[in-house]
């Protein structure tokens, strides 16, 4: 019985920004956003130049567009797509030197595989891979696989034979036997033929390519991935999006014709949204957005959960807020532990939260209760499309998420570190600040000879002031044999503050 569609995407275009929603049962579980100054490069494909080969850490940089360099690791260097042919004879996958693979000044095909975060930048390979509906091709590849998510045995085998059959009797050229192939979790249960003309599909488009790779001077783009909106489209499973709705009649045009094209059906259609209130503001696309950038999260049995972002990991903290339950501890922590799994699962992917993610339950006595949590959450995750592992507790009760990271989280997307406390998240006390404010003055009145010092700082911190002024400033000009003289300055940051000589 095949699953009925539920899923829809939104899509709110505007002038250097189109913003995704991907939507199930109402609830928005993905934001794709994409903006015309910072196109996703992930999935691109480029002619680069290595630039710098470090052997300490076994990688080198590579300038790839001309004004972007990259991180390339020994671990994703494919040597014979890095090494000219007439030295391919001489090396295997298993030579683990950088020195003996790259060379400064050498020019190389790379595929960005994850975006730049922060500091650091894209993250690179060179073995290639080129994605469509239902498959994925490696050019350099040896061995075909199916996705782990089509897990029943007979449908594998369909799909493994099938795919055994059409390379086998492709009459094109022999090069649609070379390399390898991955069928998505999309390719279940379709037709073979659609399966044939994507691997089709997927050839030409390596032909394409492979002349491109042969004329192609300097760090340039060869291939472009596909825009946020295709690519999202592309890589639902089918029978999964049910309708598309946008609010720009030109890329609804453009959308029929790629789903034409990819031969994706979309049993409710694409449509064109006309309405004058923003469409992602009449189906509360952005109010949840504006939830999902917050600290806390508030669950429905009155627990809440505390989410924080670094560049290392995120943590989420469980906390059982207002449920206090009625008399049996145990079972009180235990609810709110199983009433969090869900909204941890929906969290994860609609912030986009990758790498290392420790989630921090309240602590349970029994192992059968920690045993249930841990089912609930896997449960709860199963229809994240990204590829993750879920470790059991650890010894102090933590769980442990790894989580693949690709792009960028909406956090990264939409914010940008304070200026005011230097992306810490938080801000100086104002007592914090006072004492500064006092050293400072110390300083500057052992160190000049002066009768006057004048402090500028914010009105917060110039109202603190005044309420220690006994305590505070008169024993300082009782010191010192120095005049303090306070002026507000309101556009000052609480962290902000000048002391100046008279």
């Amino acid at each position: 019985m095949t699953k009925k569609s539920t899923s829809q995407i939104l899509i709110n275009c505007q002038a250097g920004e189109v913003r995704v929603a991907l939507v199930e049962n109402g609830l928005v579980q993905e934001v794709h956003i994409e903006r015309a100054n910072e196109l996703s490069i992930v999935g691109s494909i480029y002619r680069g130049l290595v630039t710098r080969v470090m052997p300490g850490l076994q990688a080198a940089f590579v300038d790839f567009d001309g004004h972007r360099s990259g991180f390339l690791h020994i671990k994703d260097v494919l040597v014979k797509s890095a090494t000219p042919l007439n030295q391919q004879s001489n090396l295997s996958n298993n030579d683990k030197d950088i020195r003996y693979v790259l060379r400064e000044g050498q020019k190389i095909i790379i595929q960005v595989i994850k975006a730049g975060v922060a500091e650091k930048g894209a993250r690179l390979s060179t073995n290639l891979t080129l994605a469509s509906n239902y498959a994925v091709y490696k050019p350099y590849g040896l061995d075909h696989k199916i996705s782990h998510r089509i897990n029943v045995k007979d449908e594998r085998v369909r799909l493994n034979d099938g795919l055994a059959e059409i390379l086998d009797n492709n009459s094109l050229d022999r090069k649609h036997k070379v390399g390898s192939y991955i069928l998505r979790s999309a390719a279940k249960n379709i037709n073979l033929n659609l399966l044939k003309a994507d691997i089709n599909f997927l050839q030409r488009l390596w032909s394409a390519l492979e002349v491109k790779i042969g004329i192609a001077e300097g760090p340039s783009c060869l291939h472009q991935e596909l825009p946020v909106e295709q690519r999202l489209i592309r890589d639902l499973a089918a029978g999964e999006l049910a309708q598309i709705t946008v609010d720009d009649e030109y890329l609804v045009l453009k959308l029929q014709q790629f789903c034409d094209e990819l031969k994706i059906d979309i049993p409710k259609g694409i449509h064109y949204y006309s309405e004058s209130q923003p469409i992602f503001g009449r189906y509360k696309i952005d109010d949840q957005i504006d939830k999902a950038l917050q600290r806390r999260v508030d669950l429905d049995n009155g627990g809440y959960l505390i989410i924080d972002q670094t560049e290392a990991m995120a943590t989420i903290d469980v906390n059982t807020g207002s449920n206090i339950g009625r008399q049996d501890p145990e079972q009180t922590v235990y609810q709110t532990n199983l009433c969090s799994t869900t909204e941890i699962a929906h969290q994860i992917r609609l912030r986009n939260l990758s790498g290392i993610i420790v989630i921090d339950f309240i602590d349970m006595q029994k192992s059968v209760h920690r045993e249930h949590i841990l089912g609930s959450l896997k449960k709860a995750m199963s229809g994240d499309r990204t590829e993750l592992f879920i470790s059991k507790f650890t010894e102090l009760g933590l769980v442990q998420i790894r989580r693949k990271r690709t792009y960028q989280s909406l956090r990264q997307l939409l914010h940008s570190d304070c200026p005011s406390c230097h992306g810490h998240g938080s801000l100086k006390s104002i007592d914090t600040v006072i004492f500064e404010i006092w050293r400072e003055l110390k300083r500057v009145a052992d160190t000049y000879d002066c009768t006057t010092l004048s402090v500028r700082a914010s009105s917060e911190v110039i109202e603190g002031f005044l309420i220690s002024k006994e305590t505070f400033m008169e024993a300082f000009e009782g010191a010192f044999k120095c005049t303090i003289e306070i002026t507000d300055q309101p556009l000052f940051t609480r962290e902000q503050f000048d002391v100046i000589r008279g």
